[in-house]
């Protein structure tokens, strides 16, 4: 389980429990955005008998999405699990939370990601309703190819912080 920084990535922490030493995998507290499919694509080859699921929000895959051609030349398949918030959560929450108001905060709203890694030669779905996560999950370990699960959430839903990071 590789997690690539951003709110949806906190979230998973505080949930996702593994299994076994060197099952989790994220850039820490201070870590950057974008570097969750590199990790990915390495995981798989390491690990090849291994389920490989990459945790990553809307935000972290703008800046790598791309990398779903690698996977799926490589023939290596990795689930994504998407927190589309349609923000860059990190950002936005805090800054309501010190101004009363956000900047540049907002992304498109219920972009479908999923469509790219279609368009790469992968597969993926969007999820809007709890119930239907794991049967998308249970899908796309059944696929065999980069899978995404393009998980609307609600951006009113921040990660709950104790410090402003200042």
């Amino acid at each position: 389980m590789i997690g690539d920084g951003g709110d949806f990535v906190s979230f998973a922490g505080k949930f996702v429990e593994p299994r076994r030493p060197g099952g989790w995998l994220d850039p820490g507290p201070y870590g950057c955005l974008g570097a969750g499919l590199g990790a990915a694509i390495a995981a798989r080859l390491a690990r090849p008998s291994s389920q490989v699921v990459l945790l990553l929000g809307d935000g972290a895959a703008g800046f790598s999405l791309m990398d779903v051609d690698t996977l799926v030349r490589h023939g290596l398949p990795v689930v994504m699990v998407m927190g589309n918030n349609s923000a860059w959560g990190l950002e936005k929450a805090p800054m309501q939370m010190l101004y009363g108001y956000d900047v540049a905060a907002d992304l498109a709203p219920r972009t479908a990601y999923h469509e790219v890694v279609r368009a790469l030669g992968g597969a993926g779905e969007t999820v809007t309703d709890p119930r239907q996560i794991g049967p998308a999950l249970d899908r796309a370990f059944a696929s065999g190819v980069p899978y995404l699960v393009n998980v609307i959430t609600d951006v009113e839903a921040a990660y709950p912080r104790n410090t402003f990071g200042i």
